[in-house]
């Protein structure tokens, strides 16, 4: 790249849209920061026949890159902001729905400890009527015994 500072003011007619692909432009050009050409004269009988032709440091890219995205900022402020201030609202939104989503957990976690502690209670319950039949079968059978004894000794 020969300019050391490229000119965002044409694209700025399009607002903020254009902004996505700069970024997207220097990513994809990020790799050329670096060219070699590879000479194939036959009169040079070189093992080494490459010449760097274009060697730019990260930083040096970088440093264009945020040149670049400041002239956006620069060339239209009221946009930023409106983009800025967007993006605070849906910060607060996202916040206000983490919190009513994290006090809906709780209030399920409280229902599903209530619904486990009236399974529980229904279980103690159950297990106390079982108890309580097996108790009232064995005084059924010792009532049925004593009643089988009344009849042979009354002859019925």
């Amino acid at each position: 790249m020969k300019h050391p500072h490229l000119h965002m003011q044409p694209f700025l007619h399009w607002g903020l849209k254009f902004l996505p692909l700069t970024v997207d432009w220097f990513e994809r050009a990020k790799p050329c920061t670096a060219l070699t050409i590879y000479d194939e004269d036959p009169d040079l009988r070189s093992p080494d026949l490459r010449r760097r032709v274009l060697d730019e440091s990260d930083e040096a890219f970088e440093s264009r890159e945020l040149t670049a995205m400041y002239e956006f900022v620069r060339g239209m402020p009221m946009e930023v902001m409106k983009s800025r201030h967007g993006l605070a609202v849906a910060v607060a939104y996202d916040e206000k729905i983490a919190r009513i989503e994290e006090e809906n957990k709780i209030a399920l976690e409280h229902r599903d400890e209530r619904y486990r502690e009236a399974l529980e209670q229904r279980d103690r319950k159950n297990l106390q009527l079982e108890e309580e039949i097996a108790r009232l079968k064995g005084e059924n059978e010792r009532l049925s015994g004593i009643v089988e004894v009344a009849r042979k000794s009354v002859g019925v």
